[in-house]
């Protein structure tokens, strides 16, 4: 079995892929590739950059600095990058994203798209229930609402995955805690383990589902 995780990024992701491939079978090849990678910061904000409107999806770079970029030119840049794995022979591609691509195609490679897994997953547990999406930018906000209007009445917040400072996540998770959600979902592939764990020691006692651990639950179950 030949699994690629690629990222919107620069690869390896082990942060967000980590969780997910512990839960491939034994003997499993992996593959690691980026949308950006081999791609200089000023080849990147030109190619991809959403020129500081803050209104679209927010990724890491090798170096440890993060880059917002045009979700219609992610959306592109995949399509290549999805067709070429396809072509390399894999079997299957993780996708290290919660974004929606809906032009995304593999043909008869598996494409798992944690935004279908993630969107399905929580619907389905916490439709009646008041949720609380914990984004990484106030810009993603009206997207945010298309997406999870199968919730009675998600409620958002902001923080950013890539700060070394969860200070600004305790804030949102309180915020939404009070104002009425029973449940947290942490709605961006670079929130991981750690940032759950941030929550439990400051007191958050709701459930805080963390999105790579979602698709790994689901990976686990389809290739048992």
């Amino acid at each position: 079995m030949n699994v690629a995780f690629l990222t919107i990024g620069q690869s390896p992701r082990h942060d967000m892929a980590d969780p997910i491939e512990e839960s491939l079978p034994a003997g499993t090849t992996v593959v690691h590739s980026g949308l950006l990678d081999g791609l200089s910061r000023p080849e990147i904000e030109a190619a991809y950059g959403d020129g500081g409107a803050g209104q679209g999806l927010i990724t890491r770079l090798a170096d440890g600095s993060s880059v917002t970029m045009r979700v219609e030119a992610v959306e592109e840049g995949l399509r290549t990058k999805v067709a070429s794995l396809t072509e390399g022979g894999v079997d299957a591609i993780v996708l290290l994203c919660t974004g929606e691509f809906p032009s995304l195609r593999s043909g008869d490679v598996w494409l798992i798209e944690p935004d279908t897994v993630l969107t399905g997953y929580v619907v389905s547990l916490f439709a009646q229930v008041r949720v609380g999406m914990i984004l990484p930018m106030a810009g993603q906000v009206d997207d945010a609402r298309v997406k999870w209007r199968g919730l009675a009445d998600p409620i958002f917040a902001f923080a950013s995955p890539y700060s070394d400072d969860v200070e600004a996540l305790v804030a949102a998770a309180y915020d939404l805690v009070d104002a009425g959600a029973r449940a947290l979902v942490l709605d961006c592939m670079g929130f991981s383990r750690r940032h759950r764990e941030a929550l439990r020691a400051r007191g958050v006692e709701v459930p805080v589902l963390v999105a790579n651990e979602v698709v790994g639950g689901v990976v686990r179950i389809a290739f048992s």
